[in-house]
């Protein structure tokens, strides 16, 4: 099952991806926010590419970029809108209504390791 990692923090991007590579997943972990972008296709509504079960990002990015911005671009495309999404922060600040409208389960930093993987499972079990 593949995971779509989002995070600027090199050191918080490598203790991610080992975590959840040791749980069985893999991880595609997005050097930019436009690689992000574009890998998840989300300005082609037709996109044939093999898509994250869930996608993990940091509010705060580079370049001031919001990572709730990047959010509501994945939510505009209706091939993405139901995508399990998870915005990591450390932010004690955060929009509660911005995350209940775009659908958005909130990690707060620092991490807890039983909490991510906790999550994680219950938002990429199947049915």
């Amino acid at each position: 099952m593949l995971i779509g990692l989002l995070e600027d923090d090199l050191a918080i991007q490598e203790m991610l991806r080992l975590l959840l590579e040791s749980e069985g997943y893999k991880v595609a972990v997005y050097a930019s926010v436009e690689q992000c972008l574009s890998e998840l296709g989300v300005n082609d509504a037709q996109a044939s590419t093999a898509l994250p079960a869930l996608l993990m990002i940091d509010l705060y990015l580079p370049k001031a970029v919001s990572g709730l911005t990047i959010i509501e671009q994945v939510r505009a495309n209706p091939r993405l809108a139901a995508m399990p999404i998870i915005l990591m922060t450390a932010s004690s600040v955060v929009d509660k209504s911005s995350l209940q409208r775009l659908q958005v389960n909130l990690l707060p930093k620092p991490f807890d390791i039983d909490e991510i993987i906790q999550l994680v499972r219950t938002l990429t079990q199947t049915s």
